[in-house]
């Protein structure tokens, strides 16, 4: 298996982290100190070894923070034994005689804050598994040099970030001279074509094509940004983005991005007008709140979702000091967009009644991901999309995707959709031909 090493030196001490593949047996060697005679402590979940200062998670339960408390300043190595597969928020937070991590393959996610305080850790494995970094997992680890959520760590200046790693929480490497390093190579910070920092960016900047996404905070108060172009590979922009850009006066949206972040544009008071492209189907609160400038607002996805307890939009104040909308909401007859003018005392102007979705070709049903083919990857979009349904979440599919995903013509999405088009797919695969019609009109004879 292959690991990414994290080393860290404090600077004063000349010390430098040593690599401890997964496979061979973890060594703890303590110079100049004579080790104690062993003392266990455990409760079947983890085990505390007092002589050495060793606290290994042997499962799931393990992880959870108050079980081992007592010990948390006492902890000089971490191990985290193979199956655990999530580091839960604030886990290990504040252990300042943490020095050492080794952290197994079968871990996904690092979630926030998971160890923010550890002012002596100074090294980290960190496996090809973790796909997850959380904001802030490893703030103020001021002797650490790695990767992921390393906000203030000063010490910063070499990091090496998995192709696995698909998300990085905002500002998560501010502060800190490994950022300020790619910052003078290129304004445009990008790593795993996630655009993580632009903030030392100046007047029109057009993002390179290949970005699929904006991340949290990556404009975040650029002061001389004064418009930008997104190309059609991106699609999100994340939270707070672009909060607090202030010359901010244009911004190009192109009809790749399905969903704009709470508070992405936030406070960008020169920004006169946006046009929000029919693509994007949720909008988070506040994300155009405190845009003194905005006077003109286009929503073209009729079925848009607004965050039903924020303020989307606001350019001034009430006498009560309610956030107030003075300028003009445009979007289609009936859509979300009059729904929220009209809930929130907003002018509406009609851009007549909604378009109807074109119906696909014969050829393209069951073709969910629309790339020319039907095979078993369509039939799993589908099942992820009625995950996400069945969590409360958005689908993620356009109007497209979703007439090629209802399989049996009957106007809903669910499981029987994806076993047709799996079945569908075999039939192909075998060399059979003919539209997905044509095969089910076959097997109903």
């Amino acid at each position: 298996m292959k690991f990414h090493k994290l080393t860290a030196g404090l600077l004063a001490l000349s010390m430098v982290g040593t690599f401890v593949p997964a496979s061979a047996p973890m060594l703890t060697v303590l110079a100049e100190e004579e080790i104690a005679p062993t003392e266990e402590t455990e409760n079947g979940a983890w085990t505390f070894d007092e002589g050495t200062g060793t606290l290994t998670i042997l499962d799931e339960e393990g992880i959870t923070y108050f079980e081992w408390l007592d010990f948390a300043n006492s902890i000089k190595t971490l191990i985290i034994e193979d199956g655990v597969t999530t580091i839960w928020h604030y886990a290990f937070e504040g252990c300042t005689a943490l020095t050492s991590v080794t952290i197994p393959n079968s871990v996904t996610n690092i979630e926030f804050q998971a160890f923010r305080g550890c002012t002596a850790l100074t090294s980290v494995t960190i496996p090809d598994s973790v796909t997850s970094i959380g904001e802030s997992a490893f703030y103020g680890c001021t002797s650490l040099i790695g990767e992921g959520a390393f906000y203030g760590c000063t010490s910063l200046t070499s990091v090496t970030i998995p192709d696995g790693v698909t998300s990085i929480g905002g500002q998560a490497f501010y502060e800190t001279p490994w950022l300020t390093a790619k910052q003078a190579d290129n304004p445009l910070v990008i790593v795993n074509d996630i655009l993580i920092d632009g903030t030392t960016c100046e007047g029109d900047i057009i993002i390179p094509d290949g970005v699929t996404s904006i991340g949290g905070c990556a404009f975040y108060g650029c002061p001389s940004l004064t418009s930008v172009t997104i190309p059609d590979s991106v699609t999100s922009i994340d939270y707070s983005a672009f909060r607090n850009c202030k010359s901010l006066t244009s911004v190009t949206i192109p009809d790749s991005v399905t969903s704009i972040g709470y508070s992405a544009f936030c406070d960008c008071t020169s920004l006169t007008s946006v046009t929000i492209p029919d693509s994007v189907t949720s909008i988070g609160g506040c994300a155009f709140w405190g845009c003194d400038s905005l006077t003109e607002v286009t929503v073209l996805n009729p079925d848009c979702e607004f965050d039903e307890n924020d303020i989307t939009f606001g350019n001034g104040y009430a006498k009560n000091g309610a956030v107030i909308f003075t300028g003009t909401i445009s979007g289609y007859d009936n859509s979300t967009a009059q729904a929220y003018a009209e809930k929130h005392g907003c002018t509406f102007q009609s851009l007549s009644a909604a378009p109807e979705s074109p119906a696909p070709e014969d050829t393209a049903a069951g073709d969910v991901s629309g790339d020319g083919k039907v095979d078993s990857s369509d039939a799993a979009d589908l099942l992820i999309a009625l995950a996400k349904l069945g969590a409360g979440e958005d689908a993620g599919l356009t109007d497209t995707q979703k007439a090629a995903a209802d399989a049996d013509g009957n106007g809903e999405l669910n499981a029987a959709d994806a076993t047709i088009i799996l079945q569908y797919a075999a039939f192909l695969g075998a060399g059979g031909t003919g539209t997905l019609g044509e095969f089910l009109a076959s097997q109903s004879t």
